[in-house]
């Protein structure tokens, strides 16, 4: 090898790979965006098939704007592709971070970031399995678009089983209501806390209460003691021990009167169980007055230990469930649970008939009982299985 040969393995220039010999057949190097998968939880089934949600993180270090065009998830065991998604897909899934709108557009202008929230559907078989990614783009410069592509961030699924836990409410039907496409909702809302973005409503479920026709009040909806949850039985889902409560925060007796709370108010009176090693149990929105436990009290799985509520940042009378790896209702990160039994009722296909006619009853699972399942976006589902 000649000395010049030897420069052009290494010489580096502005980011861009120089090539000091004619006969070198170096690529020129693009500086493109950089990825990342901060947080990584073990799958979950819903609806009968694994699951895994998690996050994508983009972060464009060219000096250029760069345009998402598709990302595709791959085995990175074999080599095949579990998930592609398009640009539809990607305006459906991606939003940069701290722009004014979301879904407005796939671009990152250079220094800019974004997410694209990823709910895969894993082989049944997905033991040992490790997940990487492909985005291609457009490097956007003086209107001329360059095709790119990078490769990278490879992670392994965690090869264990989620929180088995029981019911956290009594009989039904409860319809859970949450959805992964909502641009406000628990999925897609991060809170800095201590210096970290986390999800701490990554899978988590509002629980309302519904009749055998759907109503989810009696009467006059803006009063919120005519809903048919309010005021519904709050349970342990597990031995534990109380970690935390919050007991201060009022409540209005109607919808219109109500003033949205604060960030640090959101949770509304709250009561956190420590249900494992780093898995503790949050239930939010509770009825003042209503929390009967109390931090570094034991309690058993089925205890009674609060009553639902209309407290917090919340739209009707619910019970946000949802289960973090810290004690901290914002500032810890979402992971998967399913409940031991419940009996799949049907779902709601679009939310616009929630709460006005009964559900649909889609499916071969309709009054079946389901075990070790999580809940599918907008199901109805009753907590007493025949």
């Amino acid at each position: 090898m000649t000395k010049y040969g030897l420069f052009c393995n290494i010489f580096f220039w502005a980011g861009w790979l120089i090539s000091l010999d004619a006969q070198c057949q170096i690529p020129i190097y693009q500086t493109t965006v950089d990825m990342a998968v901060p947080f990584m939880a073990p799958p979950m089934v819903i609806s009968g098939q694994p699951f895994v949600y998690y996050e994508l993180h983009l972060t464009n270090f060219a000096k250029d704007s760069v345009g998402l065009r598709n990302v595709t998830v791959f085995n990175a065991v074999d080599g095949s592709v579990i998930e592609r998604l398009d640009a539809a897909g990607l305006t459906a899934h991606f939003v940069a971070i701290g722009q004014a709108k979301q879904g407005s557009g796939l671009c990152l202008a250079p220094g800019g970031s974004g997410v694209v929230f990823l709910e895969i559907r894993l082989p049944n078989s997905h033991s040992a399995l490790a997940l990487s990614h492909q985005v291609e783009l457009n490097i956007i410069k003086a209107g001329i678009e360059t095709r790119a592509v990078t490769k990278g961030a490879t992670i392994p699924v965690p090869d264990q089983p989620p929180l088995l836990i029981g019911p956290p409410l009594g009989s039904g039907p409860w319809a859970a209501i949450y959805s992964p496409l909502w641009p406000t909702g628990h999925r897609r809302v991060f809170y800095t806390v201590n210096g970290a973005a986390r999800l701490p409503g990554r899978l988590a479920i509002d629980f309302i209460k519904l009749d055998s026709t759907g109503k989810l009040a009696k009467g006059n909806t803006d009063s919120i003691r005519n809903w048919l949850g309010y005021s519904a039985g709050v349970y342990a889902v597990a031995d534990g021990i109380v970690a935390s409560t919050r007991t201060d925060v009022e409540e209005s007796s109607t919808l219109s009167g109500y003033t949205p709370a604060s960030p640090e108010n959101a949770t509304g009176n709250y009561v956190s169980i420590k249900i494992a090693e780093g898995c503790f149990a949050f239930y939010e929105h509770l009825k003042p007055g209503s929390i009967t436990v109390s931090p570094g009290q034991k309690v058993k799985k089925g205890d009674r230990i609060a009553a639902l509520g209309f407290t917090g940042q919340t739209t009707g009378p619910h019970l946000h469930f949802h289960i973090a790896n810290a004690d901290s209702p914002l500032g810890a990160e979402s992971i998967p649970f399913e409940f031991e039994n419940f009996r799949y009722l049907g779902n709601y296909p679009e939310l616009e008939s929630f709460g006005k006619r009964r559900w649909q009853q889609t499916g071969g699972r309709t009054q079946e009982n389901i075990t070790g399942e999580h809940p599918g976006p907008q199901s109805v589902i009753d907590f007493d299985p025949r």
